[in-house]
């Protein structure tokens, strides 16, 4: 194609479908600011599931829906490549993968990978996430662009899935912006009934293993004496962690037990109420290949206290406080640190005030927009 003409994307919308993920939040928005550039791309959206047709209000009026079960193409990509789908996809140029799984296709790829937990932490994935490796290998063989959020993945990318891929211009580092909360802020009749007026500390995120939320409720343990009006509240969707949390739980005295909320998934609204009241935002995961909540957190100015892992670092520069993911200890005097001291409590709102700027969905979007037509032109 000529480079004077601008590339149409195919880009996959398969993870705007049921309850949106972190991957999800981060493609609505990744949409709405490609569409938002004065000269960015056109854009072919596609869906992997069959039953997207059933949710046509969750995805772009003008999405293409492949009719092939995705987990028939997953079982076939990580074998072959094919069936191939892009008669779907015209007349596109380029086809952004935007969830790790890339169609095998004549046109030039790009594939984003947020993080290599099926690989480094295989155990807590279930079959279809850990199927994702076999899969990512073919879509490199064939010559696919890898897009991630940050240096961290990018460095495992390399690692894993082949050394020069950087150095070939085949890796690319665009990292995301904050995912918006809107404007309303509305908490959920439950939690509010179990905190009514007394401080909390927030943790947001998915019933996983990773997240790491049974360390938090033992350092939780460990301050609630300190503080004998202090309440946890974990929000997100249930998850094969929820035994060892409950457990985690039982093993609490019963009064720092009953000081324990796991509210479930929270709407836009809910968890905007939640950020701006805690009094503090705890992010234990042990492994973590961007962490909106980070960030969403230091929007709302509040502190934060996360853990040293991952990439979580890099996203949260020195705008938090950092902890070894499974030192209970360590998290429990980091976050007293935080409700004891005023200083450090107000150099970190002002410090994740600064850093938030660093971030931003536009700047995503013309980075991807540069990469597409530079893929584009390459196979031009």
């Amino acid at each position: 194609m000529s480079p004077t003409v601008r590339p149409t994307v195919a880009i996959d919308v398969t993870p705007l479908l049921g309850a949106r993920s972190g991957i999800g939040a981060a493609v609505a928005e990744i949409v709405v600011a490609l569409r938002a550039l004065e000269a960015g791309p056109d854009l072919v959206p596609y869906t992997l599931s069959t039953r997207a047709r059933l949710h046509r209000d969750a995805v772009p009026s003008n999405t293409r829906f492949v009719p092939i079960p995705a987990r028939i193409l997953l079982g076939s990509w990580v074998r072959a490549d094919a069936p191939r789908i892009d008669r779907w996809l015209r007349p596109a140029h380029v086809v952004h993968a935007t969830n790790y799984l890339a169609p095998p296709s004549r046109l030039p790829t790009i594939v984003s990978i947020y993080d290599c937990s099926f690989v480094r932490y295989p155990e807590l994935c279930t079959p279809q996430v850990r199927a994702f490796e076999p899969a990512i290998r073919r879509a490199v063989a064939r010559g696919a662009t890898v897009h991630t959020g940050s240096e961290f993945v990018a460095g495992e990318i390399e690692e894993i899935f082949g050394p020069g891929l950087r150095a070939a211009g085949r890796l690319v580092v665009i990292p995301l912006g904050i995912p918006s909360l809107g404007d309303g802020a509305e908490m959920p009749d439950s939690v509010a009934a179990a905190l009514g007026e007394e401080p909390f500390i927030i943790a947001i995120g998915t019933l996983e293993p990773r997240k790491n939320f049974a360390h938090l409720v033992g350092a939780f343990g460990a301050l609630a004496a300190r503080h004998p009006a202090l309440r946890l509240v974990i929000a997100g969707h249930d998850g094969p962690a929820r035994p060892e949390i409950e457990a985690a739980i039982a093993r609490l005295p019963v009064d720092a037990r009953d000081r324990v909320v796991v509210a479930g998934p929270v709407s836009d609204a809910g968890r905007r109420a939640l950020l701006e009241n805690a009094t503090l935002l705890a992010y234990p995961s042990i492994y973590e290949g961007f962490g909106f909540p980070v960030l969403e957190a230091m929007t709302a100015g509040v502190p934060v206290v996360a853990a040293r892992a991952g990439s979580i670092p890099e996203v949260a520069g020195d705008a938090a406080l950092l902890f070894e993911p499974t030192n209970e200890h360590d998290l429990a005097d980091k976050m007293n640190r935080v409700m004891t001291d005023d200083a450090t409590r107000s150099e970190l709102i002002a410090r994740g005030r600064d850093r938030v700027h660093a971030f931003s969905w536009d700047h995503t979007a013309r980075a991807l927009a540069s990469c597409y037509r530079r893929v584009a032109e390459q196979q031009a």
